[in-house]
């Protein structure tokens, strides 16, 4: 394991060069490697970072299994059912807030784009909508769901379109540079435009309770970047980007990855590189437990996930 570079580090988020060591963690999920690696914290800030991530080795650490490229279904079980009428709910609301009848919506890291499924769900005046993601093997079944589908990292991505509604789940958190990320993205909004972002809570229970045992939030080694409430809020301003919105969620996937990632380090589950947590039959179960109870405790306390609307400042 390589210690932290104590000369050089400064925090992706406010550029602080003062931080201390939040944890050590490694991939109980997909077993892409088998390399401890070391988060950070910032003292100024609060937001964690990977130490050294490791951008130059994409493929190992997205491998041809993750859950993302998987050809996405129909929703079949309560869970799944619910989870799109959650989604549809939200997607309404915020273009509710859009005028125009004919509205340019872009996925960011969203595989074939069956998110924009759900949006034309939402919303009849959603004429256009494109994908951009690393998967070249999402091509072929986002374009046959009427979708542009862009084949390049969020950070390479360029587009002579504005876009009314940018959507950025569970994105920002695998970039190296969010700020930049989030600059690029606020210029391509139109002027009436909103970005949405989603993105988990480091300070939350169950990073308190897993912090030192493989924290699900982490998805060690491919989330790069983790956000407080108030750091993410913090960095769109600094972005030129105005907080419309800023709310916990359910972070049902951390709390499952969480326990299961521990359990499979026990021996007690079979989980490895050909069987990845996320296909282990006790995960939906899991999430649908970690779901609930995370819905019982957010009118009380932060939950696992956040979501952040920004507008462009004008």
């Amino acid at each position: 394991m390589q210690e932290p570079d104590l000369e050089s580090h400064t925090c992706p988020v406010c550029g602080s060069d003062q931080w201390h060591e939040f944890a050590r963690a490694r991939d109980v999920e997909y077993y892409s490697s088998n390399q401890t690696f070391t988060y950070l914290s910032c003292d100024n800030c609060d937001s964690v970072y990977l130490d050294r991530p490791p951008v130059d080795r994409l493929q190992e650490i997205y491998p041809a299994n993750y859950y993302s490229y998987a050809a996405q279904q129909e929703p079949s079980g309560i869970v799944e059912r619910t989870k799109e009428y959650l989604d549809v709910r939200t997607f309404r609301s915020l273009l509710s807030q859009i005028e125009g009848d004919n509205l340019k919506v872009l996925d960011v890291g969203g595989g074939s784009g069956w998110l924009l499924n759900v949006v034309r769900k939402a919303s009849a005046r959603v004429k256009q909508t494109h994908e951009v993601d690393l998967d070249a093997g999402a091509r072929a079944r986002a374009e046959a769901a009427g979708h542009v589908f862009h084949h390049c990292k969020v950070e390479e991505f360029s587009c002579v379109e504005s876009f009314d509604l940018i959507l950025m789940l569970n994105l920002i958190e695998h970039v190296s540079d969010p700020a930049a990320v989030l600059r690029a993205m606020g210029r391509l909004l139109s002027p009436q435009g909103l970005i949405l972002i989603k993105t988990p809570n480091v300070r939350t229970l169950d990073c308190r309770i897993f912090r030192d045992h493989n924290w699900g939030g982490f998805h060690c080694p491919r989330h790069f970047v983790l956000f407080t409430r108030q750091s993410i809020i913090d960095l769109g301003e600094r972005c030129g980007l105005r907080t419309m919105k800023a709310t916990y969620t359910q972070g049902a996937p951390q709390w499952a990855c969480s326990l299961l990632g521990w359990l499979g380090l026990k021996g007690w589950l079979n989980i490895s590189a050909q069987r990845p947590l996320y296909t282990h039959p006790l995960y939906p179960i899991g999430c649908a437990l970690a779901a609930s109870f995370d819905f019982v405790r957010m009118p009380f306390m932060p939950t696992a996930q956040m979501f952040v609307v920004f507008r462009r400042r004008i």
